[in-house]
């Protein structure tokens, strides 16, 4: 099969090229390695030992994660990719990590999709806790049990675009990622499509990808571990903007003001008032989210606080 890992760097070329290092040393090699600089100040080369193996798509500008992983796609698609492999530029992939989700699509249904595991860089025993499961009558999500991370694979509806191992025809009939969102739940709006048209999604603990956690901290809320943002209060908009635009769209007009809008907001508050730092920031990005998913605003959120 013909498999093209697609990767998306902005100004880091040390931590892009030691993917790249880590991909293409792995026991099982993809096809080719598509490259997306999203509007780098000084435009990213591979090492000259890995030109052969990579396909590079230089934007004009930051597209945000949503346009780079569209872009990237789009690119694989006309390459005649069967498997797109999503990868942070600043994961590093373990060796057997491509070897597994190849053989675990080799024995599932095509209407199949996978996903790596990321692991804490600092930590490598510790995984990302980042795939969900999905209600379809209030539109909120709920992490996998932590217990399913070590069985050798289990069933998600939503998850982080990190490790993503989609089939062409998952693209073909849902489509890219959707670039207008810019980032943030734009992965999570990706999957819940992928879900919704009748796609199945299992992660594979033991194809590891170890990622740096460095914006993220983890604390106890009500017994509860939860990753929370540091001093990133315009993810948090795009965050929340996103998952208001989505669940507007997936659920029905009485579900999504009488269930999910009053149950998230409230639940978010909550917690940037408790956990968050930078609050009065975290809040105001937070209620601007809100406000602009109600109205539909999409794209990038300008300094001039325009969205385009």
């Amino acid at each position: 099969m013909s498999i093209i890992a697609i990767v998306i760097t902005l100004d880091r070329p040390e931590t892009a090229s030691r993917c790249l290092t880590s991909i293409l040393h792995g026991v099982q090699r993809p096809s080719r390695i598509v490259v997306v600089d999203n509007g780098s100040a000084v435009p990213y080369a591979p090492p000259q030992e890995y030109w052969q193996f990579v396909e590079i798509v230089r934007l004009d500008r930051n597209s945000g994660p949503a346009g780079g992983a569209a872009s990237g796609q789009k690119k694989a698609l006309e390459l005649k990719a069967d498997w797109i492999w999503m990868v942070d530029d600043d994961a590093i992939v373990d060796p057997d990590a491509l070897a597994t989700l190849i053989r675990s699509a080799e024995v599932h249904d095509a209407r199949t999709y996978f996903r790596s595991v990321c692991y804490n860089v600092v930590d490598p025993e510790l995984p990302f806790f980042n795939s969900f499961l999905y209600s379809r009558r209030t539109g909120m999500l709920k992490p996998v049990p932590r217990e399913r991370y070590k069985d050798p694979e289990f069933s998600f509806d939503a998850c982080a675009m990190a490790g993503l191992f989609v089939p062409s025809s998952l693209l073909l009939e849902v489509g890219l990622f959707d670039a207008s969102l810019f980032g943030w739940y734009d992965d999570t709006e990706f999957t819940l499509r992928a879900t919704m048209a009748g796609f199945h999604g299992y992660a594979l603990p033991a194809s590891r990808l170890l990622h740096p956690s460095a914006n993220r901290r983890q604390l106890r809320f009500f017994g509860r571990s939860l990753a929370v943002l540091i001093d990133q209060p315009w993810r948090l908009y795009y965050g929340t903007r996103n998952c208001v635009l989505t669940q507007r769209r997936l659920l029905g007009k009485t579900r999504f003001l009488t269930l999910f809008l009053p149950v998230f907001s409230v639940r978010r508050f909550i917690l940037i008032v408790l956990l968050y730092n930078n609050r009065r920031a975290s809040l105001h990005s937070f209620v601007r989210g809100v406000s602009d998913g109600l109205r539909g605003r999409k794209g990038e959120l300008t300094q001039g606080g325009r969205t385009t």
